[in-house]
């Protein structure tokens, strides 16, 4: 009788912490924010950015050297890669996808919204324990941002930068952007906001059309060493335009980036076990994910050797 008794609270303790492992991981209770744009000026004090907007405002007239593009090197020699994750997904995916990474030993660019890390602190704060590259993705994740007046384009970026600096201690210096051309005031906007560097992916894919197997099969057979590989964890905040007289000024959408009603083929299978099947399939295919700024070390390094190694040759020659 003792022995029933005992193995029925083994049972119920087992059934409580499986509950609670659940509640952590499942998107059911913890959905992507998908709040009005309105309702973002109701979050804390500490992330107005008010005074920041207002000096990279004025800085924006003076700037020189706007942030630099970068695009990927695949002359790289060593067989790695940049790998990217485009906007935030749910905190229980975000955090399943953190471990995929470092059970590789890898190290990857997470580009997220400001409203999305500002509500999903823990998740910002595993990522900079894990040493993973945090960047700046817009306040509410835009795309097609060249479009925007440059007033738009600070105000994004600057409540990104000071959300993130309140977070881990300093703001990025390097962002991205989804389907957009890096325009010379924008690269200007950003640089007046204490960003660099933009980031430029030679193969971007939303993650969900990678439930296919031969798409993902298509997808990394065309991946070569020095890429840098971005996955666009949800759709952008689209840019619509208003008539009105004189210049049409684009204005944001109401609302930060969501996941679209689209259905996408393999939609049972869960955006996790998307990323583990294809960092698996990196990982087989030889490769090592390393952050952006990593990679461009790594071919300014290898562009110095060469420079060396061509002296040398020239060296020879002449005598």
């Amino acid at each position: 009788m003792h022995l029933k008794k005992h193995l029925l609270f083994i049972v119920i303790i087992l059934c409580v912490l499986g509950a609670i492992y659940f509640y952590a991981l499942s998107d059911m209770f913890h959905p992507k924010q998908i709040a009005s744009y309105e309702n973002f000026t109701e979050m804390s004090e500490e992330f107005d950015a008010s005074k920041e907007i207002a000096a990279a405002e004025k800085k924006y007239q003076s700037v020189k050297e706007p942030a630099r593009v970068i695009k990927g090197y695949e002359k790289t020699a060593a067989n790695v890669i940049a790998l990217t994750f485009d906007g935030m997904d749910s905190r229980g995916n975000m955090d399943a996808i953190l471990k995929i990474v470092t059970d590789y030993k890898w190290h990857a660019t997470f580009f997220v919204e400001g409203v999305n890390a500002a509500r999903n602190a823990t998740v910002i704060k595993n990522l900079l324990e894990e040493e993973q590259l945090i960047g700046n993705y817009s306040f509410v994740g835009i795309n097609k941002a060249e479009r925007l007046e440059p007033e738009v384009l600070v105000e994004q970026f600057c409540r990104t930068q000071k959300i993130l600096k309140l977070l881990t201690g300093s703001e990025p210096k390097l962002f991205r952007l989804y389907d957009t051309k890096y325009s010379d005031h924008l690269l200007r906007a950003a640089a007046a906001c204490g960003l660099e560097k933009a980031v430029e992916s030679n193969a971007v894919i939303y993650v969900r059309k990678l439930a296919d197997e031969g798409t993902m099969d298509q997808f990394v057979a065309g991946i070569k060493p020095g890429m840098i590989v971005s996955l666009q964890m949800s759709r952008p905040v689209p840019i619509t335009y208003s008539k009105k007289k004189g210049p049409d000024k684009p204005a944001i959408d109401k609302k930060p980036t969501i996941v679209d009603k689209n259905t996408v083929p393999g939609e049972e299978v869960t955006t996790v076990e998307i990323v583990k099947r294809l960092c698996g399939k990196l990982k087989n295919k030889g490769f090592t994910v390393v952050t952006v700024n990593m990679l461009e070390k790594m071919a300014a390094g290898q562009e110095a050797a060469a420079k060396v190694s061509d002296g040398l040759k020239n060296d020879k020659t002449v005598k």
